[in-house]
C-alpha cells in the first residue's frame, strides 16, 4: 500500500469510516428513545435508569480483552459484519420490549456484540491505514464519534415527536444492516486458513491473551498512557455525572443552561479532533501531559467559579467546558495514535480489547465513585481535587515525557509494526 496516498483516497478506509458514521448516527437516535421509552412510559426509578447504563457497559468491560483475543484469531471483517447483523435482530427486538428487564437484556445483549465488534475495527484500521496517517484516521473517528453525540440525540428528539420509538428501533436496525453490507467491501488479511488453524492448534487461547498483557507492560509509552487515559476518563465521568448537582449551587441556574454545557462539551472534542486532523502530532506524550492539564484545570476551575458565583454563567460554564473537553482530546487522540502504531498488527485485536476494557471500567466506577465521594465531601470539594489533582498527575507525566519519547525513538523498533498486508 502505497503511503503516498491520501488517507481519504484509501478506498477500505473509506468504507470503515462510513459504516462508524452510519452505526454511530443510530446509536444515539436509539439511545434517545430506550430513555424515554424507560423514564416517560414505564416510570423507571434512578437506580433502573443507572441499570440501563450499566447493562451495556458491564460486557463491555468484562468480556473486552477476551473479544480481542477473538480480533487476532479471526478475520476482522467477518467478526464486525457478524456483530452488526446480530445488532439488527437486537433492535428489532426493542420493538416488543414491554418491561425495563426486557432493556436490561437487550441492552446487555447490544454491550457483547459491540465488544466483539469494537478490538475487530480498530485491528481492521491498522491493517489497512498507514501509520503516517493513523492520527488523521484516529482524528476522524473522534470527530464522527463526537459529532453524532452532538447531532443523534437532538435528531432523535426531534424524530420521536412524529415518527415513535418503534421507527427509530427499526431505524437503528437498518443503519446497522447498511454497516454491515459497507464492511463486505473491506479486504481481508492475507493469511491462509491452513496457517490460522496451525496457529490455533500452537498457542492456548489464554496464553494469547497474557501475551499482549506482557506486550502492554513492555512498552511504557502504551502502559503509563494507559493509566493516564484510565485516570482522565474516569474523573469525567466523575463530573459529568455530577454537574447537574454542581449547576444546583448557582443562583442562574436552568435546564437551557446545562444544554449548553453538554453541546459545548461535545462541541471541544469535536474541534480538537477536526485540529488534529490537521495537524501533526510529533510527541505524543508531552500532547497528553498538556491535555491532562487542561483537563483537570478546566473541571477545578468550573468548581471554583460555581463557589464563587461567577456571574454569566451562560457564558463561563460553556467557554471553561469546551477548552476542559478540547484538552481531553489532546489526550486521547495522540493516545489511541500511539497504540495503534506502537502495535503489531497481528496483536492490535488484543491491546485494544484490553484498552477498551480498561476506560471502559473507568466509565463505569467514575459515576458511581462520584456518588459515594460526593455525599461525603460535597460536590465543590468532588471538583477542586479532582481537577488539580489531574493537573499534577499531567505535570509529573510533562517532567517524565522524555522517558516515554526516548522510549518511542530508541525503544520500539522490534515491534514497530509488522504492517498488515491485505488482499481482496
Amino acid at each position: 500500500m502505497s503511503s503516498t496516498k491520501p488517507l481519504l483516497s484509501l478506498a477500505p478506509y473509506r468504507y470503515l469510516i462510513s459504516a462508524q458514521l452510519i452505526s454511530n448516527l443510530g446509536d444515539w437516535l436509539s439511545i434517545m428513545a430506550i430513555f424515554t421509552m424507560a423514564g416517560l412510559k414505564w416510570n423507571a426509578t434512578p437506580l433502573e435508569m443507572s441499570l440501563i447504563l450499566l447493562s451495556l457497559a458491564v460486557p463491555m468491560t468484562v468480556l473486552g480483552p477476551v473479544a480481542g483475543v477473538l480480533a487476532d484469531r479471526t478475520e476482522r471483517k467477518v467478526l464486525m459484519i457478524g456483530s452488526d447483523l446480530a445488532r439488527v435482530f437486537v433492535m428489532l427486538l426493542f420493538i416488543s420490549a414491554s418491561e425495563v428487564w426486557h432493556v436490561y437484556i437487550l441492552m446487555f445483549l447490544l454491550g457483547v456484540f459491540s465488544a466483539l465488534f469494537n478490538p475487530a475495527k480498530n485491528g481492521k484500521l491498522k491493517e489497512i491505514v498507514p501509520d503516517e496517517h493513523m492520527q488523521q484516521a484516529n482524528s476522524i473517528s473522534s470527530i464522527i464519534e463526537n459529532g453524532t453525540k452532538i447531532v443523534g440525540p437532538a435528531a432523535g428528539g426531534a424524530l420521536m415527536t412524529f415518527i415513535g420509538t418503534d421507527v427509530i428501533y427499526m431505524i437503528d436496525a437498518a443503519t446497522f444492516l447498511l454497516s454491515a453490507l459497507l464492511l463486505m467491501k473491506l479486504p481481508v488479511r492475507k493469511h491462509s486458513r491452513k496457517q490460522i488453524d496451525k496457529d490455533k492448534v500452537k498457542t492456548a487461547f489464554w496464553s494469547e491473551l497474557s501475551e499482549s498483557l506482557t506486550f502492554i507492560k513492555g512498552v511504557p509509552f502504551i502502559f503509563y498512557g494507559l493509566f493516564l487515559t484510565f485516570v482522565a476518563m474516569f474523573v469525567i465521568q466523575l463530573a459529568d455525572s455530577q454537574f447537574v448537582t454542581l449547576f444546583r449551587e448557582l443562583k442562574e441556574v436552568s435546564p437551557s443552561l446545562l444544554g449548553a454545557v453538554m453541546t459545548s462539551s461535545g462541541a471541544g472534542f469535536l474541534v480538537s479532533g477536526l485540529l488534529l486532523s490537521k495537524l501533526e502530532i510529533k510527541k505524543p506524550a508531552a500532547a497528553m501531559a498538556a491535555g491532562i492539564i487542561v483537563l483537570g484545570a478546566g473541571f477545578g476551575l468550573v468548581g471554583y467559579l460555581t463557589y464563587l458565583q461567577a456571574p454569566s454563567p451562560y457564558f463561563w460554564a460553556s467557554a471553561v467546558v469546551f477548552a476542559t473537553t478540547f484538552g481531553a482530546g489532546f489526550m486521547f487522540i495522540p493516545f489511541q495514535t500511539g497504540v495503534q502504531q506502537k502495535t503489531p498488527v497481528e496483536m492490535s485485536g488484543r491491546v485494544f480489547g484490553t484498552v477498551g476494557s480498561v476506560t471502559m471500567f473507568a466509565a463505569i466506577i467514575g459515576p458511581l465513585a462520584s456518588g459515594i465521594i460526593g455525599n461525603m465531601t460535597g460536590v465543590l470539594p468532588l471538583f477542586l481535587t479532582s481537577g488539580f489533582g489531574l493537573v499534577f498527575i499531567g505535570m509529573v507525566a510533562l517532567i517524565l515525557r522524555r522517558h516515554l519519547e526516548k522510549d518511542e525513538e530508541h525503544g520500539t523498533e522490534s515491534i514497530r509494526r509488522a504492517q498488515g498486508t491485505t488482499t481482496t
